[in-house]
């Protein structure tokens, strides 16, 4: 199989779904796999398909097939061993499909509530360009034509019209240049890593970050609750979800106060991770033997709390834009009427 991109969530969550639809009916991963390449119409697919067979029929385990494709994340690879070793790999399955699923629902939801404001943003900077540089030169030449002139602020509004054409050109190289670099290093693990940790540190987006990071650990915990891993060695995996070094510090405590004896939710209360609420429902959930359920329901609610938080800031931003564009295109309006009736009112 020739080099190929890491599977997006998506497609994480389609192949994980699958074979969670399959494992349970007895049938071997092999088997699994033979069936999903019958089902599948895409040329990557199947060539991805055919190689994990094709590792399988050669006498590797399915975490060792998964693992030579190099397109499966580190973080899967691993759970699918734990898998096979406690003879619960269609339990992890059904959880990472899950998961899978819920980080392409934050993503879209973040994607879906960024991109109005963008527009908009886009939108109004280039009805201000073209008010600015196509649609106050013809006013000019009128009033010249008329015997008048231009307002003072119709001057200036004129100038910056004219530094805007001619950066236009500039800006919108720039503005390609940047988003082509960062496409291409996007494929860079250690840039992408880079960027990454400066989103969790801004002080714009750290808290907005620092939430799905605790949607992350809380995912992970419960497919790790699920699969019946020790717990050592699930928060181990689970710190590689999280992607905040913040986040890793708490683990790193949360370990140290198991090593000395607390169960898992009283670590977790001391450590600072969770909400009292959340370690308080915690507790209850591994009393009852539900405590994948109630890492579910704690992931969830930590993502909701995210998306309604970014939701409400763009919401309050919204407005602003609008009020400043408005003005704005009022003044431009307003240098162009004010000669004009000046105009008008001198013939009359």
């Amino acid at each position: 199989m020739k080099k190929a991109k890491m599977l997006n969530n998506a497609e994480l969550a389609s192949f994980c779904g699958e074979l969670a639809l399959l494992l349970p009916a007895g049938i071997t991963p092999y088997d699994a796999i033979l069936c999903m390449q019958e089902d599948s119409s895409s040329p990557q697919a199947l060539e991805l398909l055919n190689a994990i067979a094709s590792s399988l029929q050669n006498g590797m385990t399915f975490c060792e097939a998964l693992s030579s494709t190099e397109v499966f994340p580190e973080y899967v690879v691993s759970m699918i061993l734990l898998g096979e070793q406690s003879g619960n790999l269609d339990i992890i399955m059904r959880k990472l499909a899950s998961y899978y699923k819920q980080q392409c629902e934050i993503s879209d939801s973040i994607r879906s509530a960024v991109s109005y404001p963008l527009i908009m943003i886009a939108l109004m900077l280039l009805i201000l360009i073209v008010l600015l540089t196509k649609v106050l030169p013809v006013f000019q030449q009128v009033f010249i034509q008329l015997g008048s002139d231009l307002s003072s602020v119709s001057r200036q509004l004129m100038s910056m019209g004219t530094v805007i054409r001619n950066v236009a050109v500039i800006f919108t190289v720039l503005i390609v240049f940047i988003t082509v670099t960062a496409f291409i290093l996007s494929f860079n693990p250690a840039l992408k890593r880079r960027m990454v940790n400066f989103l969790h540190s801004f002080r714009l987006t750290r808290s907005f970050y620092t939430g799905i990071a605790y949607s992350r650990f809380a995912s992970a915990l419960a497919i790790v609750s699920a699969g019946g891993i020790d717990v050592y060695t699930g928060l181990a995996l689970a710190s590689k979800l999280a992607g905040n070094e913040q986040m890793n510090k708490k683990i790193a405590q949360c370990k140290e106060y198991l090593l000395q004896g607390d169960d898992l939710p009283q670590a977790m209360k001391k450590a600072a991770i969770f909400q009292s609420r959340d370690i308080r429902v915690l507790q209850l959930g591994y009393r009852s033997g539900n405590a994948d359920s109630v890492y579910e329901q704690i992931s969830s609610h930590y993502e909701d709390d995210t998306i309604s938080r970014l939701q409400k800031m763009i919401g309050s931003i919204e407005p602003t834009l609008v009020i400043i564009f408005s003005l704005m295109v009022g003044m431009i309006l307003l240098s162009v009427i004010m000669p004009l009736i000046g105009i008008m009112s001198s013939i009359g």
